[in-house]
């Protein structure tokens, strides 16, 4: 049985991931900061970068890695605190990126694995939570960077980049931000956290093997490019 590990699980997009990969036969290592009360997986602050390596060699064997935890401070620039800067990059940008330096260890060695992570339409456009913006810009250059780097291994890593998905993250960001995505969505609704599931699903189990350095848009018309 393969293994999977999916960061920020407890709800939203990472909850119907580890939902819709334990309904394809995977096995699911479910990680949040927290997980809501009835629910629940393994508990760990990816703030703790230094504790990242210990975390994946402790899970055994990982043949998916999805990595979905983020936040969103959803404050103007001059609102920013030193410290919430440093949280959202930790936890958006170098968490990531370090979960895949240490899973793709194992990975090269098998010379098989698949690694998703998850962008957002805020990679590509201004956005008014600026480091959020940047944090998302990152995943999808480190995606390419990677692929690059794990492709001759065997390694495959893609990236979704959802427009206004119902989520908490969506409730708490800038109104004025939800109005000017929604204003251009074709369907004129909210995605649902379980359609970006399937996508997940999708790039980590069927994808073909050419696929790789991909960033899949998924915004219903909100950005095209």
């Amino acid at each position: 049985m393969k293994t999977a590990l999916v960061t920020g699980a407890g709800r939203g997009i990472g909850l119907a991931t580890a939902k819709a990969l334990s309904a394809a036969g995977l096995r699911v290592v479910a990680l949040d900061r927290e997980f809501p009360r009835g629910s629940s997986g393994l508990t760990y602050d990816l703030e703790d970068l230094q504790g990242i390596p210990a975390l994946v060699e402790s899970l055994g064997t990982i043949d998916v890695l999805v990595n979905n935890a983020g936040v969103q401070t959803a404050v103007s620039i001059e609102r920013y605190t030193d410290e919430a800067r440093r949280r959202i990059l930790r936890v958006n940008l170098e968490a990531p990126v370090e979960l895949i330096r240490a899973a793709s260890k194992q990975m090269i060695e098998r010379k098989s694995g698949r690694i998703v992570s998850v962008a957002s339409v805020a990679a590509f456009t201004a956005h008014t939570d600026l480091w959020y913006g940047v944090t998302k810009a990152g995943v999808v250059s480190f995606t390419r960077s990677f692929a690059s780097y794990l492709g001759p291994h065997g390694i495959q890593v893609n990236a979704v980049a959802p427009g206004p998905v119902e989520t908490e993250l969506l409730r708490g960001a800038q109104p004025e931000r939800i109005e000017q995505l929604m204003r251009n969505a074709y369907t004129r609704r909210t995605g649902r956290p379980e359609e970006i599931a399937e996508a997940i699903r999708w790039l980590a189990l069927d994808a073909p093997v050419v696929l790789n350095g991909a960033v899949i848009d998924i915004t219903d018309g909100c950005y095209l490019r």
